[in-house]
């Protein structure tokens, strides 16, 4: 069984180390959230496809689109509406 997710919270400062100022609802500046994950996986990865495969995932492993619909399913989509 997985560890359960430590919560966080938002602080008023975009996460991803711009240092720039975001709603204290918000975490990251519209489109940081996706540069933070990138920095990070090249950090610690190397790439994209080097971390999937550190995660089990790839050609002839797990795939991460199937297991995706499979966890929304029975969820509404937003993007359907």
């Amino acid at each position: 069984m997985s560890e359960p997710w430590k919560r966080v919270f938002p602080t008023g400062e975009c996460w991803c180390g711009c240092g720039e100022e975001v709603p204290v609802t918000a975490f990251f500046k519209p489109g940081h959230d996706r540069r933070a994950e990138t920095i990070v996986m090249k950090l610690e990865y190397g790439s994209v496809a080097q971390f999937l495969d550190a995660h089990g995932f790839g050609p002839g492993k797990r795939n991460a689109h199937r297991e995706a619909e499979a966890t929304m399913r029975g969820k509404p989509n937003r993007l359907s509406r």
